[in-house]
């Protein structure tokens, strides 16, 4: 999935209520306008339904076909309001999101009976080691130190930005009967897959100095975090967490993809949400690296002034430039990364499909403004797009190139270095369905050797404890003379 950067135009006065007016557009700009009874009639008042306990999670906005671009993204909401309800520890008293209850990678494979099984967990981040599943030293955890692509979005405060994957029941059951590590995915049948209902998020998560302002308006929680170590060998230098050292701290979320099987979608659903004022944010196909362009407004992943020629840039250890390095002492990275959102609603090719998307916004933030804190506080998040297939067309060939919606989506702090600017022409389009498809573990270039394609393949936690999962560290070729363009 590529992020992408989106333009919040100042909306309506609840919207300007509520935080949402854009770095870019002035403050008179008005949002393009949405189809025709888009959102549909009394839909935000039906949101209240997904904070209940025992709600279910939303299936049915795509029964009907053709299904109108509104309700994709209608989806979205609903599959984001149902994560987020806070949720009871009935031990604790204490509330947490929806979405922290559930399943994370690292109980894949634990074979006790309950596993699995919604219930509060402590958020571990990065606990992955860099040996395999049945190797000593063996460790797993809810997210890595790098994005997807391998690459690491370093705040402004010098620490990577985490990730956490977590998976409602029905899909954790069936990833972990066909997990690589243990053969299932070898084994079982080759057009199995996942079915109506099962549900997967990814959360990003901002790591703060101790005594540090949360950025305005998001969730915090405590987590734990592994130390960071700059490990060298022949020729390599690699950052990672060393083995067994962890830190609790304050993280805030700044990032939630929420992912959903419904009716005639097995691809998925796949919407994101992120943080106000994460970053700047530029109207569809409209984005250039220029070194004219800038915003003067500092925001949570971008100084103010930065020039655009110089945001979503990847930096590695070694002899790569821009160069990565990690100062153990105080677990501070350089340089950091200043980021800017591509795409506003992420290269939407739908008919009104902008205005559906601003509209919609508007009026689940309404609805969650008014409620009681602490629920209240995930009005301060906003709906960047939603990407799906036509119906039921799912297929062993299927790519970001078949997807519909918002074509180029992509989140700001989870796909910060591969974004794509233009959602034209279809075949150079970035998107989920670039990673997440049938393809997933057989373009590989042995070792480890490739796969068959299969359509459960477009889920990635199936490569937990195995080679074709995405390290946990990040690697760069070590010097071998003095650099002479070190100061």
């Amino acid at each position: 999935m590529r992020t992408i950067q989106w333009l919040m135009l100042t909306f309506a006065t609840t919207v300007t209520a509520s935080g949402l007016a854009g770095a870019l557009s002035p403050a008179s700009a008005a949002p393009p306008p949405p189809a025709k009874n888009c959102p549909a009639f009394g839909w935000s008042e039906g949101l209240g339904s997904y904070l209940k306990p025992d709600a279910a999670f939303p299936t049915s906005d795509t029964k009907t076909i053709p299904t109108p671009d509104c309700n994709f993204h209608q989806w979205s909401w609903e599959a984001f309001v149902w994560a987020t309800a806070l949720v009871k520890d009935s031990g604790s008293g204490a509330a947490v999101p929806r979405f922290m209850t559930l399943a994370t990678p690292d109980e894949l494979l634990n074979n006790a009976e309950n596993a699995g099984a919604p219930r509060p967990r402590p958020l571990t981040l990065a606990a992955r080691a860099q040996v395999f599943h049945g190797m000593a030293g063996f460790t797993e955890g809810a997210g890595a130190i790098v994005e997807a692509d391998g690459n690491m979005l370093v705040a402004q405060n010098g620490y990577p930005v985490y990730a956490s994957v977590h998976m409602n029941q029905s899909y954790f059951n069936t990833a972990r009967k066909n997990l690589i590590a243990t053969g299932g995915y070898q084994s079982q049948p080759a057009d199995s897959s996942f079915a109506v209902g099962d549900a997967v998020f990814k959360a990003t998560w901002l790591r703060l100095d101790p005594g540090q302002a949360p950025p305005a308006g998001a969730y915090t929680t405590q987590a734990q975090v592994p130390v960071l170590e700059n490990n060298v060998t022949p020729g390599l230098i690699t950052i990672r967490p060393a083995p067994g050292k962890f830190v609790t701290v304050m993280v805030a979320l700044v990032g939630l993809h929420v992912v959903g099987y419904t009716e005639n979608h097995p691809e998925f659903l796949w919407g994101t949400f992120e943080l106000k004022n994460n970053s700047p944010q530029t109207p569809d196909n409209t984005f250039a690296p220029s070194a004219s362009r800038s915003d003067p407004k500092s925001y949570t992943l971008y100084k103010g002034g930065t020039p655009f020629s110089q945001v979503n840039i990847a930096a590695s250890p070694g002899a790569n430039r821009p160069q990565l390095r990690l100062d153990p002492a105080t677990q501070k990275l350089t340089p950091v990364t200043n980021v800017v959102l591509e795409n506003q609603t992420g290269g939407e090719n739908q008919p009104n499909g902008v205005g559906n998307i601003f509209a919609i916004t508007a009026q689940a933030q309404g609805f969650l403004s008014g409620l009681k804190g602490p629920q209240s506080t995930f009005a301060n998040y906003a709906l960047d797009g939603t990407v799906w297939m036509l119906p039921n067309s799912y297929n062993l060939n299927s790519n970001q190139t078949s997807a519909v919606g918002s074509v180029n989506l992509a989140n700001a702090t989870a796909e910060t270095f591969v974004q794509n600017a233009d959602n034209t022409p279809i075949k150079n389009v970035l998107n989920c369905f670039l990673c997440h498809n049938p393809t997933s573990y057989s373009f590989q270039t042995p070792p480890p050797a490739k796969l068959p394609n299969r359509l459960i393949a477009l889920s990635h936690v199936l490569s937990i404890g195995s080679p074709y999962e995405v390290p946990n560290s990040i690697s760069g070729r070590l010097l071998m003379r003095p650099d002479p363009f070190r100061k």
